[in-house]
């Protein structure tokens, strides 16, 4: 039996416009409390971000935010991991001389940081995703904060060569490049991803692979998709995406989320 529900959020929970169906998701929040299933949320994004998009309802749930890095449920810090000082100045060093044309952000415990003159477009965007943002002179010396991850945008989405260029050129390093779509990457302590952060709660509530359910649509969601027992790539995720999953669900724009859940519960209360 399901216990643990998580789901990544842009792509897969939230539609293209950022939006969900609020009352039918309020009367399934209800459904699995009556059978002590959980309701996670997992992404790349700040625990701040997510805790907004359930304004009723973020005190009773759990957060998987920075990939993994930072872990809250009910309001109180589970875990907070946060990357070498050492690294994240060695890999802003690289990226800046290699690939000068993206942006680059640093997501810490106090805010996001991101150069003053960066592209009015990016910071709109990186704005959807990181509220909390203070600009800068220069990323070095680092700002006074505990760092989550780097966040890099390529403008011209083309993220791969990127990415390539990182895991070869950074081997030694404790950093790992993944793609967490919209031409974005998120650089990740190596090992310190979705699944992991999911496998902390199951072992703090003592639950198996089987008891999970997860649902993503990129990169960064596919060690959180192996993991589940019940897995769902999304209809709009990758190929690569979906050979992690062990099901396909209608897409985010048709809140297939919500669907699989409902008919999950459907079946159980029959």
């Amino acid at each position: 039996m399901i216990k643990l529900i998580a789901t990544d959020m842009d792509g897969t929970f939230l539609r293209e416009d950022k939006s969900y169906d609020e009352v039918r998701f309020e009367k399934l929040l209800e459904r699995l409390n009556q059978h002590d299933v959980r309701f996670v949320v997992a992404s790349g994004n700040q625990y701040s971000l997510l805790a907004s998009k359930f304004p009723q309802h973020y005190q009773d749930l759990t957060f998987i935010s920075e990939n993994g890095a930072h872990i809250v449920s009910h309001e109180e810090d589970l875990v907070q991991f946060f990357q070498s000082h050492e690294e994240i100045e060695t890999l802003i060093s690289y990226v800046e001389g290699k690939f000068p044309q993206v942006t680059l952000s640093l997501t810490g415990d106090k805010a996001a940081y991101v150069l003053e003159d960066i592209d009015p477009t990016i910071e709109v965007f990186l704005r959807l995703h990181l509220p909390l943002m203070k600009k800068v002179s220069s990323l070095l010396p680092l700002p006074d904060d505990h760092i989550y991850k780097t966040v890099i945008v390529v403008p011209d989405g083309q993220t791969e060569p990127v990415i390539t260029a990182i895991k070869k050129d950074l081997a030694d390093l404790n950093l790992v490049p993944t793609a967490s779509g919209y031409g974005s990457i998120d650089v990740i302590t190596r090992g310190v991803h979705k699944a992991w952060g999911l496998e902390q709660l199951m072992t703090k509530w003592g639950l198996t692979a089987d008891q999970v359910m997860a649902f993503g649509d990129n990169a960064n969601d596919m060690e959180m998709l192996e993991l589940a027992g019940q897995s769902y790539a999304m209809a709009n995720a990758s190929d690569q995406v979906k050979a992690a999953a062990k099901y396909v669900a209608k897409s985010n724009q048709e809140d297939g989320v919500l669907d699989v859940v409902e008919a999950y519960l459907d079946d159980l209360e029959e």
